[in-house]
């Protein structure tokens, strides 16, 4: 197993890209080309199999990449959702918040109730309709804040 050195620079390029961002200094319009430049490469390297799937962070890296896709296909947030359920059934604590975050947007792309309630809407910063029957223990079990603090966001 080994981590793949291009997805590595992907994911921390994603990273610093973000930062950039929140700190004012990179544009939204600018974030998103990166974002599907990013999302590119990794569908072409996974295309390629050039990606070891058996290897905890290139599926934790996969998630974020693909999570961060600005993607209107949903079965791009899917496929984000599946590459933490394999990190965090490979044993990954790191991916468990990924884990939730993937499925609540990809819940929500598809026009449904998040289960855990991560995803907010960008024009309000409003928290996303989410499901009550879900529960603080569930949301605490994957490293999710309680769900006052989600609505105090």
């Amino acid at each position: 197993m080994a981590i793949h050195l291009g997805l590595d620079k992907l994911y921390h390029d994603d990273k610093n890209d973000r930062q950039l961002y929140e700190k004012g200094k990179l544009r939204e319009d600018k974030l998103r080309a990166k974002d599907e430049a990013r999302l590119s490469e990794a569908k072409e390297l996974l295309a390629k199999k050039a990606v070891d799937l058996d290897e905890i962070w290139n599926c934790h890296y996969l998630c974020l990449l693909f999570m961060h896709s600005w993607s209107k296909d949903s079965e791009d947030y899917k496929r984000a959702h599946e590459f933490a359920k394999k990190a965090v059934s490979l044993g990954s604590n790191v991916t468990k918040w990924l884990y939730a975050a993937s499925l609540d947007r990809w819940l929500v792309s598809q026009g449904k109730l998040q289960k855990f309630g991560t995803q907010y809407n960008i024009q309000n910063g409003e928290i996303a309709p989410y499901d009550t029957q879900t529960n603080d223990r569930e949301r605490e079990e994957y490293g999710v804040p309680n769900l006052s603090k989600l609505l105090k966001r």
